[in-house]
């Protein structure tokens, strides 16, 4: 699929998934039953594959309570971190399709260890059975206030490594660092080691790094407070709540490569939260587990909880998912040769 298809895909993708959400959710109960539920009266893990407290965790323990009422199941959210959220992944990819699992996934970080056959990658996600995407979260650089680096301008001009601070290789804060600097030909040093994306934005705001990537929701409060400056979001589309974010589009590479590599990192930003259930979903299963979502994505009280702490939903429907899912997974070499420099 073009960049261009999958920019229509992603703009339609709210409205197409409200339409099939009041249709899900006014199903006439009867013939509900009579089809059977799998997942009615059951218990249902939801697993978040990182600790309790960050971005993923909120849209989960959100979004738990809101299924539940659309599957009439107890929704039970399960923390499983380890290895970057490879090893919850991987649980999920071994799971049998009779497992009653559900995972909010980093796609963007499990997308990139698989095109870059990074150690520890026991999973394809194209054979996930895909529900569909709970929001966007694209990667933004955060300098300090008053560090030598004012804007992403800037940043691409420099001569003087730039050093981005990130917990690790592997991570979305190394492979925004490293992309970046491959599309638009700045010299890079990554500083790794912090035990978390606070960590390392303390490092930037204390001199020792130039810059941060980590995503709009993780850096919108230090934005707010004057901590740091947002100079560019990996997107081809604004921010709402950070308006006056450059978005990286803005910035035209010099080289066609750096254009292509541009197209396939902003394709891979959209991935953002998504929604799976193991491999091998009978098809009726499936669709009970993609209805209950869309109902509860459509909910109002939901959609207002997550607004008022800065976490709005984004929602692509499964099969749009789906689809986009498998257009990023079948990259050019040349992406794939930068991401595996990431691990």
């Amino acid at each position: 699929m073009s960049h261009r298809s999958m920019t229509a895909l992603r703009r339609t993708g709210g409205a197409a998934v409200l339409v099939a959400a009041l249709a899900a959710c006014g199903q006439n109960a009867d013939a509900g039953a009579e089809a059977g539920k799998y997942y009615e009266g059951e218990n249902l893990d939801f697993v978040v594959p990182y600790d309790a407290g960050g971005g993923y965790d909120v849209y989960a323990r959100a979004l738990a309570p809101y299924l539940g009422e659309c599957l009439g199941a107890e929704v039970v959210v399960r923390n499983e971190p380890g290895a970057g959220s490879l090893l919850a992944t991987n649980s999920t990819a071994n799971a049998g399709p009779d497992e009653r699992r559900i995972q909010i996934t980093n796609s963007v970080g499990t997308a990139s260890a698989q095109i870059a056959g990074a150690d520890g990658v026991m999973f394809d996600m194209s054979e996930f059975s895909i529900i569909g995407r709970v929001a966007t979260a694209p990667d933004t650089v955060a300098v300090a206030s008053d560090g030598r680096l004012s804007s992403f301008q800037d940043m691409i001009d420099s001569e003087e490594t730039v050093r981005f601070a990130a917990t690790g290789p592997g991570s979305n804060e190394y492979i925004a660092a490293s992309v970046l600097s491959a599309i638009y030909g700045f010299p890079i040093e990554v500083v790794t080691g912090f035990g978390g994306s606070g960590e390392a934005r303390l490092a930037v705001i204390a001199g020792n790094a130039d810059a941060h990537a980590s995503t709009w929701d993780s850096v919108l409060g230090p934005v707010e407070s004057g901590e740091v400056e947002a100079i560019v979001v990996a997107s081809d589309e604004p921010v709402e709540l950070l308006p006056d974010m450059p978005v990286v589009t803005d910035f035209v590479p010099e080289t066609d490569e750096g254009k292509e590599l541009l197209d396939d990192l902003v394709d891979l930003e959209t991935l953002g939260r998504g929604l799976v259930a193991p491999p091998g979903l009978p098809e009726e299963r499936l669709a009970e587990l993609r209805e209950g979502f869309e109902c509860a994505t459509s909910n109002e009280e939901l959609i207002a909880e997550l607004d008022q702490q800065q976490r709005p939903i984004d929602v692509l429907t499964g099969d749009e998912y789906a689809e986009l899912l498998e257009s990023v997974l079948d990259t050019s070499p040349e992406f794939a040769a930068v991401l595996e420099e990431s691990f």
